[in-house]
C-alpha cells in the first residue's frame, strides 16, 4: 500500500508542476502570443485633408486593415482619432469610409492628394508613420495641405 501512495503522489506531482509551468509560461503573453510586448498609445490627427464632412475609417496593418468600424469623425479637413495600441514602430495605414476601400481624398479615386506611403504601386493611396517610439504617447498628423500629404510622428 505504501509503494501504491508514494506512485501516486509522485504523479500528482509531476502533473502539478506541468500546471504550474504551463500557465508561468503563457500567462504573460500579449493576444499576438508575444512576451512583455511594449506597444505606443497612438492617436491620428487629420488636418488640412481635402474630404467631405463625415465619419471615416482608419484601417492599417495596426488593426489587419480592417475598415469595419468609424475611428475618427472629420469636420471642416480637421479630425483627432480616439487612441489605439499599435505594437510595431513602423505602421501603414488609410483613411477610408466604413465598409469601403475607396480614398476619397486620393488622386487615384479622384480626390486631390497623394498618400506618404511606401514606395511602390500603392504609395498613393496610403500613409506611412515610422519612428513610433514603442511604450510611448504617440501622435501621428497627417497634413493633407499638400500634393502629397505629410505624415509627422511625435
Amino acid at each position: 500500500m505504501k509503494i501504491e501512495n508514494e506512485k501516486l503522489k509522485n504523479i500528482l506531482l509531476a502533473f502539478t508542476s506541468a500546471l504550474f509551468l504551463t500557465f508561468a509560461l503563457v500567462s504573460c503573453a500579449d493576444a499576438n502570443g508575444l512576451h512583455n510586448q511594449e506597444a505606443a498609445t497612438v492617436t491620428f490627427v487629420f488636418t488640412n485633408f481635402p474630404v467631405a464632412d463625415g465619419s471615416y475609417s482608419i484601417p492599417g496593418d495596426h488593426n489587419s486593415w480592417d475598415n469595419t468600424s468609424e475611428n475618427i469623425t472629420i469636420k471642416g479637413g480637421e479630425g483627432t482619432s480616439a487612441a489605439v495600441k499599435v505594437t510595431s514602430s513602423s505602421i501603414e495605414f488609410s483613411l477610408v469610409k466604413k465598409d469601403n476601400w475607396l480614398r476619397p481624398w486620393s488622386n487615384r479615386d479622384g480626390g486631390s492628394i497623394n498618400g506618404a506611403g511606401r514606395t511602390g504601386t500603392d504609395y498613393a493611396v496610403n500613409f506611412l508613420a515610422e519612428g513610433i517610439e514603442l511604450g510611448s504617447e504617440v501622435t501621428v498628423t497627417i497634413d493633407g495641405s499638400t500634393p502629397t500629404a505629410t505624415v509627422t510622428v511625435e
